[in-house]
């Protein structure tokens, strides 16, 4: 917790330790007499605090330190004294020190997510564009980066997946390579129909690290839409595997595309 800690306008310095120097504390809670550390240090439940704080430290830091001369001048304390030192002063000041970690430790957690929203987008647009990922993968996954910024939901409830050369901006229904061959009764397998989608340019053959079962030498194959590809189909995110693409063909270009398959079969014999 390197942020600044500021109570009633006063700044309470740090050490390279981390420890709070207990005379701004002093001069933030008033500065009276009866107040200054030295009368708080001679409270013998405070001397057994310390002793016990420096026996269950996992560190090799005192509780307690001071230091003499200088511009850091001053003694310095834990966490846990400067919270006993607010609570010795009064129940208000108590609150407001427990108020003002409570506001640094939380800008803290806000700045870490703010960082992990941002690098979570910087990767998202990466991956979008590496993988050709449709709008509505797209679409899926800055609402889940919405949800961990805890953002009001301000996301579309829908992105338009159309072929690259549509221009009504509607979307269209898509189905999977299988269902597309077996709904227009060709008598090919997939892996065939995706090899003669390979050949035509549509489809790139892409790999993983994986430990699955079905991982040949720790490597996991799937296919992906390529740019060309895009008229024809689109990438979702697997849903069984979220790391890989699963094309689904737009049934508006479904025998085009099947007319193609065939004429790759003509070629090759």
């Amino acid at each position: 917790m390197n942020q600044l800690f500021v109570i009633d306008g006063v700044s309470v310095r740090r050490d390279q330790n981390a420890r709070f120097c207990l005379n701004d504390l002093h001069r933030a809670a008033g500065g009276e007499e009866r107040h200054k550390p030295g009368n708080f240090f001679r409270l013998e439940n405070i001397k057994e605090l310390c002793a016990e704080i420096d026996r269950c430290s996992d560190v090799s830091i005192a509780s307690v330190e001071s230091i003499r001369g200088g511009p850091s001048q001053g003694t310095y304390v834990c966490k846990e004294l400067v919270l006993a030192y607010a609570m010795w002063i009064s129940p208000s000041f108590n609150l407001k020190v427990i108020r003002t970690f409570d506001a640094v430790v939380t800008g803290h957690t806000q700045s870490q997510r703010s960082d992990q929203v941002q690098a979570g987008v910087i990767l998202l647009e990466s991956a979008a564009r590496m993988l050709n990922l449709s709008n509505s993968s797209k679409l899926g996954a800055y609402q889940t980066l919405q949800a961990f910024a805890g953002l009001p939901n301000m996301m579309p409830v829908y992105a338009i997946d159309a072929p690259a050369d549509a221009v009504d901006g509607s979307s269209r229904p898509t189905t999977s390579l299988t269902t597309m061959l077996r709904d227009n009764k060709i008598a090919i397998n997939t892996a065939d129909a995706y090899m003669r989608l390979e050949k035509l340019g549509i489809v790139q053959r892409m790999s993983r690290p994986s430990n699955s079962r079905h991982a040949v030498n720790g490597v996991k194959g799937f296919w992906m839409v390529t740019n060309k590809g895009l008229i024809y189909a689109k990438n979702v995110t697997n849903p069984k595997s979220p790391r890989e693409t699963q094309p689904h063909f737009f049934t508006s270009k479904s025998a085009e595309l099947i007319r193609m398959m065939m004429t790759v079969d003509q070629e090759d014999e």
